[in-house]
């Protein structure tokens, strides 16, 4: 199909920068979890997690509004309207940093622990600096300035690898904190070069009033469900580390870090199909987006097969060759979690769908209904059925948010063909 192939041409030089992104944070977790042990990068992965969860409120408050809402400014508009977003993310980036700051400060006074007040600063750093680094290379990409955006990703993970790689020699002994520090340097570099490519500043009152309104509107379900996100996608791994400890959470990570090669193609998507699909909606009306979901499904489809079905070859080998004999046991978890990633991959294309109609309010709604499931099984799932239960747990989250999105869009979609 010519329509496919080129579809799967512009998808090109969004993989190549994914796979140098996905492939970055895949060796650089390697070789914290060779350098930490399971216990300390245990509480690496915690600690991102948690950095990874500010992120999170930042790309439904800034970033997918943008990726949705600029491919349909006028040309006249375009300047003003990204002057003005990037307006909003310099006042994000303050507010979040400081209240990760603050958050982690209190719970080290609630639980008179000092290794959470060691965490204090290096959080709130890299809390700020990987809201920098997200929105310059989605910024990028959203203008199609591509190589700044691969210029961007190269600097902080070349930076990133050198730093981790040095760490056992620099820093003998290293625990969590000098990890959040190595995210924090590298993103903190490819912020500086992203505004030094960002282009003429600017301040528009009106603008900014009339983008930042307009923002409200897309992301006031995407907010909540950002929240809600983190309940159902983190949920059982924060049971885990509760119920199971700091060894089996891991584990788990260790086993997600190898099916995270499929986020690869996934993470991929969201380089460039928002801006496509919300461009395809406008200009061409509910048919020509239907003809473009259809095309991502295909493709991304027929891709999620093969790379999963490479992954169930010889798990056993890859955690060996990764890990060494100190993961034992992984393997198990590889070929388990290979069910709920698929799954995840149909959710994100029909997230795509949503978003490009600006149906926020179904994505809201598909987390509202796996959070109530995450909230009453999480924790008899981790205690009796142990990591076996977490993935089972974690598959009927992602089967429950296909169904609670496929239903309305498909009645959306049955809507439009009967009046027209």
């Amino acid at each position: 199909m010519p329509i496919l192939a080129e579809l799967a041409s512009t998808m090109n030089f969004a993989f190549l920068d994914q796979v140098l992104v996905s492939g970055a944070n895949f060796l650089g977790g390697i070789l914290l979890a060779r350098a930490f042990g399971m216990y300390e990068f245990g509480r690496f992965a915690l600690a991102l997690m948690f950095v990874e969860f500010i992120g999170s409120l930042q790309f439904a408050a800034i970033i997918q509004p943008m990726l949705n809402i600029g491919a349909k400014q006028a040309e006249a508009d375009t300047d003003r309207y990204y002057q003005a977003v990037i307006a909003q993310q310099g006042a994000a980036c303050i507010v979040f940093g400081l209240l990760a700051g603050l958050v982690i400060t209190l719970a080290g006074w609630l639980f008179s622990d000092p290794e959470f007040y060691g965490m204090a600063a290096p959080l709130c750093a890299a809390v700020i600096a990987y809201q920098l680094h997200c929105f310059f290379r989605r910024y990028f990409f959203a203008r199609a300035r591509v190589a700044a955006a691969l210029c961007t990703d190269v600097l902080r993970f070349a930076a990133q690898i050198a730093a981790t790689v040095a760490l056992p020699f620099a820093w003998p002994g290293a625990t969590a904190v000098a990890g959040i520090w190595i995210i924090a340097a590298a993103c903190a570099l490819s912020g500086i070069q992203g505004a030094f490519y960002f282009g003429k500043l600017g301040w528009d009152t009106a603008s900014f009033r009339k983008v930042t309104a307009r923002h409200w509107e897309f992301s006031k379900w995407l907010l909540p469900s950002a929240l809600l996100y983190w309940m159902t996608s983190q949920g059982f791994l924060i049971m885990t580390g509760l119920a199971l400890g700091a060894a089996a959470t891991g584990a788990l990570k260790a086993g997600s870090t190898i099916i995270g090669v499929l986020h690869i193609l996934l993470l991929a998507l969201d380089n460039f199909a928002p801006v496509q699909a919300a461009r395809a909606f406008h200009l061409g009306g509910p048919a020509e987006l239907r003809r473009y979901i259809t095309r991502l499904a295909v493709l991304t489809g027929a891709l999620t097969v093969a790379v999963l079905a490479l992954l169930n070859i010889a798990p056993g080998y890859v955690v060996h060759l990764l890990y060494g004999d100190q993961y034992e046991g992984v393997d198990d978890l590889v070929r388990l979690l290979c069910a709920p990633m698929a799954v995840y991959a149909i959710s994100t294309v029909l997230v795509i769908w949503a978003a490009a109609i600006e149906q926020t309010r179904v994505i809201f709604v598909s987390y509202a209904v796996a959070t109530g499931f995450t909230v009453a099984a999480a924790y008899p799932l981790t205690v009796y059925g142990g990591l076996t239960g977490v993935v089972l747990g974690t598959l009927l989250v992602e089967l429950i948010r296909v169904g609670s999105l496929l239903i309305p869009l498909l009645r959306w979609r049955g809507a439009i063909n009967a009046s027209s």
